[in-house]
């Protein structure tokens, strides 16, 4: 860069987005326009300025006045919304206690670590090393892992580091304000050789007016974002004194400068817009095709079942599941007439029979029983018939589709499968009535277990076994549809 300058500020502004409220009634408001999103926050307006090699700058202001902002604008860690900043050489910046170190590390691996991150070699932090733990004070603690260390002790390896690898630029927030009184002398006594020597530029931020007046030949003055003003320590310091006293902002040229917001050059551009566009267009077709799997889950199992077992194999699966029912419910079924259910089913379709008579029928038939087992021996009767129901129903519906796609024109649908699948609002209808029907007998399973202080979980073990039974079935009458 020119004319020996090593940093070059010109009309940097940072932008941050403030929350909006999440209350139903502004979301209302926000979506029809009647509430202006105004949650920019501009923390950093208009800053300009440069440095010279071997310059050292005290940044000056109340909190909130954008000093922070500003040294990680210039470290890189955050982009301006508009503006430049043109620096050179190896920048080390004391940001945060901390930052760039390992906590589980040791603070000699740490030591190295750090280095390596700034573009030092393993020989170079060799030659240093002695000199960094010295002056830290930390040689007895240098196998200790990172986080044990306190604030303090954090801030001396840090400023350590810093000031003894020899960067070109420098970068120091409140280093000055941790550690003990000898450690604040020594760090300060090694920013003066800094600045003797001529070769590195820093940057520091302080509260400490002494200090900066005794450490800075130039002092840049921030209120909230606003430069007020850039000069020599003695009349910026001066005003800024004045200004604590009176509380009243000097009129300078900087400080009217930055009436207006600043421009936003990361404003959307057509092809940022047509990319958000395109992003909120493919997540909208992965939520339909998410909302597609969800509603047809039990359908797609079922036909990837059926891909993969025979007819024989699914069945007998089924009939596992459902002697878990009958199990669950201790249900002694050995000596049940399934005829009664078979015959039944055409009953309950035509709706000459309920399956609580059906069931009832099969338990009279199967002899006495205690209360509490004829109460349980029923509940799996019921969903017995209404299983034998549900398959005659099923068997029927089949044989009906079967007979539509063949009185279709030939070519007119690719299988069975298909048209099945493009017709098969008539099998939803159909599994919703004998879901609504075994839920009927699931809340009697609670209701009774309710009653006996008993825990209901055996109702919904009992929903499960049924939802995964009903699967397999479903997976047989693809076999079918095949």
């Amino acid at each position: 860069m020119e004319d020996n300058k090593v940093l070059i500020l010109d009309n940097v502004s940072v932008r941050y987005r403030k929350s909006n409220s999440r209350a139903t009634a502004d979301i209302v408001k926000r979506i029809f326009k009647k509430s202006s999103r105004s949650n920019e926050f501009w923390a950093l307006r208009n800053v300009s300025f440069s440095l010279e090699k071997g310059d050292m700058l005290g940044v000056v202001g109340k909190n909130g006045a954008g000093k922070s902002t500003m040294m990680k604008a210039i470290s890189g860690t955050l982009s301006p919304a508009s503006g430049s900043i043109k620096k050179e050489g190896k920048i080390c910046a004391l940001l945060e206690l901390g930052a760039g170190f390992d906590r589980e590390m040791t603070v000699k691996e740490n030591v190295y670590l750090r280095g390596a991150l700034m573009g030092y070699s393993k020989e170079f932090i060799d030659s240093k090393y002695d000199e960094i733990i010295d002056f830290a004070d930390m040689r007895e603690f240098q196998s200790n892992p990172f986080r044990t260390l306190s604030s303090g002790m954090k801030s001396r390896i840090a400023f350590a580091i810093a000031s003894m690898v020899e960067p070109d630029i420098i970068i120091l927030d409140e280093i000055f304000a941790v550690g003990d009184g000898d450690f604040r002398k020594k760090s300060q006594k090694r920013m003066q050789e800094i600045i003797d020597s001529g070769d590195t530029t820093a940057l520091m931020v302080s509260h400490s007016l002494q200090t900066v007046r005794e450490q800075c030949n130039k002092v840049l003055w921030l209120d909230k974002g606003r430069m007020v003003m850039f000069g020599d320590p003695k009349t910026v310091c001066d005003a800024y004194s004045e200004y604590l006293s009176s509380g009243k902002l000097p009129e300078t040229d900087s400080l009217l400068a930055t009436e207006k917001n600043p421009k936003n050059i990361h404003k959307k551009t057509k092809g940022k817009i047509f990319a958000e566009i395109a992003i909120y267009f493919m997540l909208l077709l992965a939520a339909v095709a998410g909302c597609f799997v969800w509603s047809q889950y039990d359908l797609l199992k079922s036909y990837v079942l059926a891909r993969n077992l025979s007819a024989e194999q699914v069945t007998e699966i089924a009939d596992n599941y459902h002697q878990e029912i009958d199990r669950l419910l201790g249900a002694d079924t050995s000596r049940w007439d399934y005829g009664i259910f078979k015959d039944g089913a055409e009953r309950i379709i035509n709706e000459e029979a309920s399956y609580t008579d059906i069931a009832k029928e099969v338990l009279l038939q199967a002899g006495d029983m205690s209360r509490e087992q004829y109460r349980r021996a029923l509940a799996a009767a019921e969903i017995e018939a209404i299983k034998q129901s549900y398959i005659v129903q099923l068997d029927s519906l089949v044989q009906e589709i079967r007979g539509e796609f063949e009185a279709q024109p030939e070519g007119k649908y690719r299988s069975l499968m298909v048209y099945a699948y493009l017709n098969c609002d008539r099998f939803y209808a159909l599994e919703e009535d004998c879901e609504n029907d075994l839920q009927e007998v699931i809340e009697e399973i609670r209701s009774v277990q309710r009653k006996e202080n008993r825990p209901e979980e055996l109702a919904d073990q009992v929903w499960n076994a049924y939802k995964t039974e009903k699967t397999y079935l479903l997976s047989y009458y693809c076999i079918k549809l095949r």
